[in-house]
C-alpha cells in the first residue's frame, strides 16, 4: 500500500476515533443504579439522616453506618454500569467502547474527586448537613463533562442533577435534599435507563 494512502487511512481513523461517541451504555444498568439509589436513600431515612438538620445530630455509629452504605451503593453502581457498558460494546460490536470509555472515566475523575475530598472532610468533620448538595453538584459536574464523549441525554441529567444540588444548597433545614438526591440519583437513573434501554438497548 502507497505511503500516501496509508496516511491518509490513518488520518481519517484518527479523526473518526475523535468524534465518536460512546452510546454501548447498558440501559438495565442505569436502571438499577436508580434502583439501588432509591433502597439507599430509604436506609438513610430510616437511620434518622433524612434531613440536613438531623444528619448534623447523628452519632459516630451512625456516621460509619452511613458511609458504609454510600460506599457499598457507589462501588455496586460503578460496577454494574461498567460491566454493562463491556457487554453492551460487545453485542453492539464497538470496538472503540474501551477507549471511549477511559475518555468518559477522565472527563468525569476531576469532579468525582472533588466530590470525594469533599465527603471525607465532611465525614470526620461530622457535618453532612450538606452532603447530598455537594453529592448532587459534583456529580451533576461529572455527568456534564462525560456527555461530550457519551450520549447526550447524560448531558441533560447532569444539568438536571446540578439544578437540583443548587436548590439543596439554599434548603439548610427541611428534608428536601433528601426529595432532590432521590429525584437524581433514583428518578434520574431509572428513566435515563428507561430511554437508553428504548433507543439504544438494554
Amino acid at each position: 500500500m502507497p505511503q500516501a494512502l496509508r496516511t491518509d487511512l490513518r488520518q481519517i481513523r484518527l479523526a473518526l476515533e475523535k468524534n465518536a461517541r460512546l452510546t454501548s451504555v447498558s440501559g438495565l444498568a442505569l436502571a438499577l443504579s436508580g434502583l439501588l439509589a432509591f433502597v439507599a436513600s430509604g436506609i438513610t431515612t430510616n437511620l434518622g439522616a433524612a434531613s440536613p438538620q438531623a444528619r448534623l445530630a447523628l452519632g459516630n455509629v451512625t456516621l460509619a453506618q452511613l458511609a458504609t452504605l454510600w460506599g457499598v451503593t457507589l462501588v455496586a453502581a460503578v460496577s454494574l454500569n461498567l460491566f454493562g457498558m463491556l457487554i453492551r460494546a460487545r453485542i453492539d460490536g464497538q470496538p472503540l467502547a474501551a477507549r471511549l470509555g477511559r475518555r468518559v472515566l477522565f472527563a468525569m475523575l476531576p469532579s468525582l474527586f472533588v466530590g470525594g475530598v469533599l465527603t471525607v472532610g465532611l465525614l470526620l468533620s461530622g457535618r453532612l448537613d450538606m452532603i447530598f448538595a455537594v453529592w448532587m453538584l459534583c456529580y451533576g459536574s461529572a455527568l456534564v463533562a462525560a456527555s461530550s464523549h457519551s450520549i447526550t441525554s447524560v448531558k441533560f441529567l447532569g444539568m438536571w442533577t446540578l439544578f437540583c444540588g443548587a436548590l439543596a444548597v439554599f434548603d439548610p433545614i427541611s428534608s428536601i435534599d433528601a426529595m432532590l438526591f432521590m429525584g437524581t440519583f433514583g428518578a434520574g437513573h431509572l428513566l435515563l435507563g428507561i430511554w437508553v434501554g428504548v433507543r439504544y438497548g438494554w
